[in-house]
C-alpha cells in the first residue's frame, strides 16, 4: 500500500459521487414529467423505485466512507434496501390513505429497530473512562433514507432531491479542530 493511502478516499470515490448526482437528477426529471404524462402507471412506479434506490445509494456511499480507516460496504446495501423497501411498501399500499398511513407507521417501526442495531457502545474499560456512543449519524441516516423512500413514493421527487442535498451537506466531512487546519494561519 502507498504511504498515506486510505481506502475510499481516492479519485474513484469522487467520480462515483458525480455519477450518482447525474443519475439522481435524471431520475427526478423523468419522474416529475412522467407523473403528469405517463399513460402507464407502472412506469411511474418503476421510476420512483429507481429514484429511491439512487437516493439510498447516495446516502449509503456517504456513510460507507465514514467512521474509521476502512470503508463499510454493507452500509451502501443497507441504505439502498431501506430506501427501496420503504418506497415499495408505500406504492403497494395503493391510493387508500388509511393503508398508506399504516404502511408509513410500519416502516417507521421497522427502521427504528434497524437504526438501534447501528448504534454501538464499546464495553466498559477498567480505568473508568467515559463511554463513547458510536453510530448515531449512521442510524439517523438509515431513518432518513426510509423517509426519502416514502417521500419519493408519496410526494414530489423534487422534494426528495432537495432533502437529499441538504442531508449530504449535513453529513459531509468537516474539520474536527474548529475549522483550522494544521500549518495554516492561526496554527501553532
Amino acid at each position: 500500500m502507498r504511504s498515506g493511502y486510505r481506502p475510499g478516499r481516492d479519485g474513484a470515490a469522487d467520480q462515483s459521487w458525480g455519477l450518482v448526482a447525474v443519475m439522481v437528477l435524471a431520475m427526478v426529471l423523468a419522474a416529475s414529467s412522467l407523473s403528469e404524462l405517463s399513460p402507464v402507471p407502472d412506469l411511474e412506479a418503476l421510476l420512483r423505485m429507481g429514484l429511491a434506490v439512487l437516493c439510498g445509494l447516495a446516502v449509503g456511499l456517504n456513510r460507507a466512507h465514514h467512521g474509521g480507516d476502512r470503508p463499510h460496504p454493507n452500509r451502501v446495501r443497507v441504505h439502498v434496501l431501506v430506501g427501496l423497501s420503504s418506497c415499495l411498501l408505500l406504492l403497494a399500499a395503493g391510493p387508500d390513505l388509511d393503508a398508506r398511513s399504516r404502511a408509513i407507521q410500519g416502516v417507521a417501526a421497522g427502521v427504528g429497530f434497524l437504526g438501534a442495531g447501528e448504534i454501538m457502545m464499546p464495553p466498559a474499560t477498567p480505568d473508568n473512562a467515559p463511554h463513547e456512543v458510536r453510530g448515531l449519524s449512521s442510524a439517523a441516516s438509515i431513518w432518513f433514507t426510509a423517509a426519502l423512500g416514502i417521500t419519493v413514493a408519496a410526494s414530489s421527487p423534487v422534494l426528495a432531491l432537495v432533502a437529499l442535498v441538504l442531508a449530504l451537506i449535513t453529513l459531509s466531512d468537516r474539520p474536527r479542530d474548529g475549522g483550522r487546519r494544521s500549518g495554516g494561519p492561526g496554527s501553532q
